[in-house]
């Protein structure tokens, strides 16, 4: 990797939100029963939620 190459992918993005601690922690838990990261996790929600949506 060259000094000023990021780790991240081109297609993502750092984003910072505050979350309540007990949904913070239900969704570490879920995290660890499906052996992903916290992020990764979320993320999965989140893709869950928006393919729940008819395409336009």
């Amino acid at each position: 990797m060259k000094k000023n190459d990021s780790p991240i992918k081109d297609e993502q993005t750092r984003f910072t939100m505050r979350i309540n601690i007990e949904l913070l922690e239900k969704v570490k838990a879920e995290a660890e029963k499906n052996k992903r990261s916290t992020t990764k996790q979320i993320e999965f929600i989140l893709e869950q939620f928006f393919a729940s949506f008819p395409t336009e």
